[in-house]
């Protein structure tokens, strides 16, 4: 059985955790972000919507992020995530660097023209209150429906 993050502050790798009922997951990532540190990310997804029964909303604050590992992109690149699509809902992503937000701004752009029912709510904000912000005409919509407020 997969064990869902707590609703205080765990490490796992040089980052942290934790979640917030209903339906939030939040990542506070420092340092390098390594193969099993996105692993864990993933099972933390799965965890938590197994044990709320529908979506999860993602909180990234990425403010002290160092470098994505090779291993880490494949780890998130890999087969069998279409069940995690499914449950993520919506993310907003704390303090990324202008060069993240444009490569990530482009990946979203063709994933919204090749598949746009694939379309999730993202962000890039400065600060957690305006991450909470924008996610919160979601969250108020409901975690189990991806449809826009």
């Amino acid at each position: 059985m997969r064990v869902r993050p707590s609703e205080q502050w765990q490490p796992f790798g040089t980052h942290m955790h934790r979640f917030e009922p209903p339906d939030l997951y939040i990542v506070r990532v420092r340092g390098n972000v390594l193969g099993d540190d996105m692993r864990t990310q993933i099972e933390a997804l799965r965890a938590l919507s197994q044990y709320t029964g529908g979506g999860i909303f993602w909180i990234a604050d990425v403010t002290a992020m160092g470098a994505l590992t090779p291993e880490a992109r494949r780890a998130a690149a890999g087969g069998g995530h279409d069940d995690v699509r499914a449950i993520l809902r919506g993310s907003a992503v704390v303090g990324a660097s202008f060069a993240t937000r444009v490569v990530a701004t482009l990946l979203l752009r063709a994933v919204r023209a090749l598949k746009p029912d694939k379309h999730r709510p993202v962000a890039f904000v400065e600060t957690e209150a305006e991450a909470r912000a924008f996610l919160a005409p979601y969250r108020k919509h409901g975690a189990g429906a991806s449809a826009t407020p």
